[in-house]
């Protein structure tokens, strides 16, 4: 890892906060400040492509392209276009490409929570207020080490002995000593210890969420929730979503505020739509970033490569569309067929420039371009009662298990309970990427994708479901929307959940500074 966390606690992200500001809670909330306003604050250690490396965001968007529920439709200036096409892993040699920034960006989060966390014994101050910072650390560094995890080694069912990620639990610097990968299983275990050990104090200190952008005792269950889904721990899953769930100030959207206003977009004009994705004052909303103007413009951001009726170029030259399987999926009664352009008659190989294009997103839309303002979600409720509707399904309890889709699904779709009548009662996934839903969990699994698309990293889940997918199909006479449909690899009409290309390489900048990784330890390569 081999950085010096005194660089990087921060609240913005050139300040720095000494180890003696540390000996204070003040001097902790300040370190715990900067590491959130790192998640969404460009990260300028990447000394180009630093448009697609925002924080949390970008990896979540690079994760979702590489599945097939996400189309970009042309290179433009390329940002995102090497995850989409699969061509990131051959760059991880270079310190400005997805393997680095997701390895680096990670691991500077680590290194700063460590670094509350040697403190919390020595640090003055209100005992209450020191609890709630310690409480966030842990989950941050649990946060952080199951996404680093999750991008540079299969899903842990079947790969517990696979090498897994250097755990590091004191804070470093240059003359640090260095860890090896270990195993999978010891990344998890670490991820799972930490998270009982968030929750433990986040529940004692007894303090409310100081701010959206804070890990609260909900939202961390939520995470808690979503490594149990990973580990197949369906009972835990079950438990860490209701306790997600049973935050009160906390609703789903209804089906008025899921609504989505598309923006409008001609080539002398355009105007921004309204959408609830693009606040974290939304009433689902369990953790985010308030983005200020006054305090933080950024321009390269996740709207900006998201909302294609702007004058920003990037989104404006490379839309990111649904798929044209999924769209075909959401009937007409479904509030949420409005997020996306259907088949407007413009496919890609007519389209110009800008939002006026089959399939493209209206989801993600500023809130105010001019202002570049846009919050960034990191959670929302409805994601906790889909988990809570998988666990059920794998534990057999059926009803229980419709109950809670159906809580979800009657806010979006008008006629949610006789399509939900038509699935078997059986925990069976029947199809990966395309297919007729037939069981429940198919029709879990499917909700998961139409609400959750662009939010959940499409990739996560396509391992740990553990079935074949493709980007190759034909939808009512319609052939694929995809524009790059990986036909380089002679797998490319039905890969394995478990394909090596999935996953990053280790940067090359981690191989040269830690004696303890070196090129065996490297993952596999598929050129």
């Amino acid at each position: 890892m081999g950085t010096s966390c005194s660089n990087y606690l921060d609240t913005e992200p050139t300040s720095e906060v000494s180890g003696e500001k540390m000996e204070s809670a003040e001097g902790l909330e300040v370190a715990l400040n900067g590491i959130y306003a790192s998640m969404y604050n460009r990260i300028d250690f990447v000394t180009a492509n630093t448009h697609q490396c925002f924080g949390n965001e970008a990896v979540t968007l690079a994760a979702e392209l590489m599945g097939e529920d996400m189309v970009q439709t042309a290179k433009g200036p390329g940002w995102f276009w090497h995850d989409y096409t699969y061509e990131n892993r051959e760059r991880y040699a270079s310190k400005i490409w997805r393997c680095y920034f997701t390895w680096k960006y990670f691991y500077e989060l680590i290194n700063n929570a460590n670094a509350i966390l040697d403190h919390q014994t020595t640090a003055s101050g209100d005992s209450t207020e020191i609890e709630s910072i310690v409480g966030q650390a842990y989950a941050i560094r649990a946060f952080s080490y199951f996404m680093l995890i999750q991008s540079f080694q299969q899903t842990y069912i079947g790969h517990e002995t696979s090498p897994g990620v250097p755990v590091y639990t004191t804070a470093t610097t240059s003359s640090s000593g260095y860890k090896g990968r270990g195993t999978v299983q010891e990344t998890y275990d670490r991820i799972t210890a930490d998270l009982t050990q968030a929750l433990y104090l986040l529940k004692k200190c007894g303090k409310s969420q100081e701010h959206i952008s804070h890990l609260d005792y909900y939202a961390t269950s939520l995470l808690q929730a979503r490594v149990a889904l990973v580990m197949n721990d369906w009972k835990t899953a079950l438990s860490a979503a209701n306790n997600a769930i049973s935050k009160t100030s906390c609703t789903l959207l209804t089906r008025s505020e899921a609504t989505v206003v598309k923006g409008t977009y001609s080539s002398s004009s355009w105007t921004t739509g309204t959408t609830p994705f693009n606040s974290v004052s939304s009433p689902d909303v369990l953790w985010g970033a308030e983005v200020i103007p006054s305090q933080s413009r950024i321009y390269a951001s996740f709207f900006s490569q998201m909302d294609a009726c702007t004058n920003v170029y990037y989104a404006a030259e490379t839309p990111k569309c649904i798929s044209n399987w999924l769209y075909a999926q959401i009937p007409d009664s479904d509030i949420r067929k409005g997020w996306w352009n259907g088949n407007i008659g413009i496919p890609a190989s007519k389209w110009g420039y800008g939002a006026n294009i089959n399939y493209n997103q209206h989801k993600f839309q500023w809130k105010d371009q001019k202002a570049l303002a846009g919050d960034y979600i990191f959670m929302r409720l409805e994601e906790a009662y889909l988990i809570k509707a998988e666990a059920l399904c794998r534990l057999h309890k059926y009803a229980e298990s419709r109950t809670a889709l159906s809580e979800l699904g009657t806010r979006r779709d008008s006629n949610f309970t006789s399509r939900l009548s038509l699935r078997t009662d059986s925990d069976e996934q029947t199809f990966g990427s395309v297919g007729t839903p037939k069981t429940l969990m198919d029709e879990i699994l499917l909700q998961r994708r139409i609400e959750l698309w662009g939010e959940a990293g499409r990739i996560f889940d396509i391992q740990r479901l553990r079935h074949t997918w493709t980007r190759e199909w034909t939808i009512n006479g319609e052939e694929s929307n995809h524009t790059d449909k990986l036909a380089k690899y002679a797998d490319y009409q039905a890969f394995p959940s478990d394909y090596i290309e999935c996953i990053l390489m280790i940067p090359q900048a981690e191989l040269d500074i830690n004696p303890l990784i070196n090129q065996e330890d490297q993952n596999p390569y598929v050129k």
